[in-house]
């Protein structure tokens, strides 16, 4: 039985964004409600709970449920050790909050009414928007 672990210097404030950063990793069901119990990968239930939660029937059958808790920080991701190590070959959270940032500029780029663009250079990804 893997331990869950509370990443509480990887906040999420945005909830929206943070749904859609989920989609893009491949996550789009995503149960929500107060203090979702999460299971383990042997459908044992665990103590720790969530405010969202991607069941783990969507992440894989050797998989843990993944959580997010809600905190004045933001969301908190709430995944256990097993999972961690093994969700996109370990990079879960880097690709997650990745995705997270680009949507957050896209609404930011909606909000001002401007257009984004993306240039790669190397492993990093500048965004600019023009408005």
């Amino acid at each position: 039985m893997s331990k869950y672990m509370a990443f509480t210097d990887s906040a999420f404030k945005d909830r929206e964004c943070l749904l859609n950063a989920l989609s893009e990793c491949g996550y789009s069901e995503v149960e929500e409600g107060e203090a979702l119990s999460l299971y383990g990968y042997q459908g044992d239930r665990r103590p720790e709970t969530a405010q969202l939660v991607v069941r783990r029937k969507f992440i894989g059958s050797a998989s843990n449920d993944l959580g997010f808790q809600k905190t004045d920080a933001g969301y908190v991701p709430v995944i256990s050790e097993f999972d961690q190590r093994t969700m996109m070959s370990g990079k879960f959270l880097t690709n997650l909050r990745t995705n997270y940032n680009l949507k957050s500029a896209e609404k930011l780029a909606r909000s001002l009414r401007g257009t984004l663009h993306q240039e790669r250079i190397g492993s990093t990804i500048k965004i600019r928007i023009k408005y």
